[in-house]
């Protein structure tokens, strides 16, 4: 199984591959397309300030990786383009594939994958989770256009990747594994996280009783009971979104993780394992390698999986979260 590690510069390529990534993904938003559109349309699924500035910068991290070994990914996985935007985006993939040397481009849309399969047949393509690959049929489509690797939503679970692994055949399969969560399902989420964040990772609001009537005197035990699903939504979006934004008192980022499961990833066929966050700093990106390569040096050394699964506990070091559940990717 590969770590595959988010990249935002050149000058994070050394570190992160000399503590274990495999592979790296990353961003770029050519200025012409903020030129022409604004940054508020946004090329793929981060801010356009996120990924790399410039195809020069792009260009010295990408030769820096091979050098190393490791192959680049580029993401162009915003939900859907307009026709408008794909000349540019097809001149983008050509220009990164066969001037630059990128080895793959993330796509959720399901048009500029077959454009791209058509106009640029050597360029490979790994289906974005946000194409929602969460069952076999969806899994034959895109056998259909020909792509390299297909990453999986975050909701999928455990016994779905086995299935799905086994449908893909040749086709790599790729899932997430820490940091950033999604509080519903982010295949089918048309909007885009602004300076505030989204809407749905916000969880100091206000709210009224209102009965079915429209009368706003409920029972106390409804009361009651509304008020417990409120705090337990509360609590999850809270886990979902790296706890609060914090990091742990030795360092170690917090968030959605699926260490634990690594066992049976590797049982299922799983070919890698995404660190999320090609906005993030330096540091979350290298501790987040560091933890899943250690969990992987365990494996090696054992096949006992109630073993490994302790030591994801104690590199974890938060047992009062890892005990809750909430910050599981596989529960």
């Amino acid at each position: 199984m590969n770590i595959l590690a988010p990249l935002g510069a050149y000058s994070e390529v050394e570190m992160l591959a000399e503590n274990g990534a495999n592979e790296f993904y990353c961003g770029i938003t050519p200025t012409e397309w903020i030129d022409r559109y604004s940054p508020g349309v946004w090329l793929n699924r981060r801010n356009p300030y996120a990924g790399f500035p410039s195809f020069q910068e792009l260009k010295k991290a990408v030769e820096a990786s091979h050098s190393y070994g490791i192959p680049v990914f580029v993401t162009l996985n915003a939900p859907y383009y307009i026709d408008d935007q794909y000349p540019l985006l097809l001149d983008l993939v050509k220009y990164c594939s066969r001037e630059i040397g990128v080895d793959a481009f993330i796509i959720s849309d399901i048009g500029l994958m077959t454009a791209v399969k058509e106009q640029i047949p050597d360029a490979k393509i790994h289906v974005s989770s946000l194409a929602a690959s969460m069952n076999e049929g969806s899994i034959e489509l895109y056998k259909e256009i020909g792509v390299d690797r297909i990453v999986l939503p975050r909701s999928v679970q455990l016994d779905e990747i086995t299935a799905l692994k086994k449908a893909a055949g040749e086709i790599e399969i790729e899932v997430f594994l820490l940091n950033d969560g999604c509080v519903y399902e982010e295949s089918f989420c048309m909007t885009t996280h602004n300076r505030v964040s989204a809407f749905c990772s916000q969880i100091q609001w206000d709210y009224q009783y209102f009965s079915a009537n429209g009368n706003k005197q409920i029972k106390d035990l409804e009361k009651d009971k509304l008020d417990a699903q409120i705090n337990d939504y509360r609590e999850y979006v809270w886990f979902v979104n790296d706890c609060g934004g914090k990091v742990a008192n030795d360092g170690l980022p917090l968030g959605p993780c699926g260490l634990c499961a690594l066992p049976k990833l590797k049982e299922a066929g799983v070919d890698s394992l995404k660190i999320v966050g090609r906005e993030g700093a330096a540091y979350r990106k290298i501790a987040s390698v560091q933890m899943v390569k250690a969990v992987i040096a365990k494996m090696e050394l054992t096949k006992n999986q109630s073993k490994v699964i302790e030591a994801c506990k104690e590199i974890r070091n938060q047992p009062q979260f890892c005990k809750s559940g909430l910050m599981c990717y596989y529960r």
